[in-house]
């Protein structure tokens, strides 16, 4: 049932126009002996991964939720991702056309995403090995290691600092975000935490009932 659910919400995010860039990720067998790698390979990803992942986006979309709607205005930190810089996702269009023969429409997130997609079919359908190392595929890991070049890093913003527009997600494409899922590496994660946590501890939101209980945590 968990899968289930989980696979029907990622095939929602992307038809509401999420972007899913996947960088190819090493994994390494090592020598029992000698500790050095015998063998180095693509990480595969797996539906156990996909099931998390939809989980941890899910969590994390109702926490920064939480935090605008119950913390007082202007203290959610939230998750922001900008939009690539248009000059340099235009230069990738451009090369992927004219080097590749494939159209990219970068208008969007979701535009680009299916761009991906059916860039991803027709590799499918004119590979002839079924490796991850046919030449057609290697042609899609190296799209999306060009496309992520003139994307902006994402960053931590203070809601009261911006405008709500400027709150968006571009990659997830959706109105906030935030990092809650992962405390133990990331220290936003466990700011987040404790604003969570003092605005479950009171009952009207203000300003001062909400440092109150901040102080406690301490």
């Amino acid at each position: 049932l968990l899968h289930k659910v989980a696979m029907g919400r990622r095939k929602l995010r992307f038809d509401n126009g999420a972007l899913a860039l996947h960088g190819m990720k090493l994994a390494f067998r090592l020598n029992e002996t000698t500790g050095i790698p015998d063998l180095c390979g693509t990480y595969p990803i797996r539906d156990s991964n996909r099931l998390v992942e939809e989980y941890m986006l899910l969590a994390n979309y109702w926490v920064a939720q939480r935090l605008i709607t119950h913390a007082p205005k202007g203290m959610a930190l939230l998750r922001h991702h900008a939009p690539p810089v248009e000059r340099g996702m235009d230069v990738i269009v451009n090369a992927v056309r004219e080097s590749l023969g494939y159209e990219l429409n970068a208008s969007s997130s979701k535009m680009l995403h299916r761009s991906l997609v059916e860039i991803g079919k027709q590799t499918s359908s004119t590979s002839s090995s079924s490796t991850n190392c046919s030449a057609e595929t290697l042609e899609l890991q190296c799209i999306n290691e060009m496309i992520m070049t003139p994307m902006c890093p994402a960053d931590y913003i203070m809601s009261g600092d911006f405008p709500e527009e400027e709150w968006r997600h571009f990659a997830l494409n959706i109105p906030y975000y935030t990092h809650f899922t992962s405390p133990i590496r990331r220290y936003a994660d466990v700011m987040v935490h404790r604003l969570l946590h003092a605005t479950l501890q009171t009952n009207n939101g203000s300003k001062r009932s909400i440092n109150g209980a901040l102080t406690r945590q301490r």
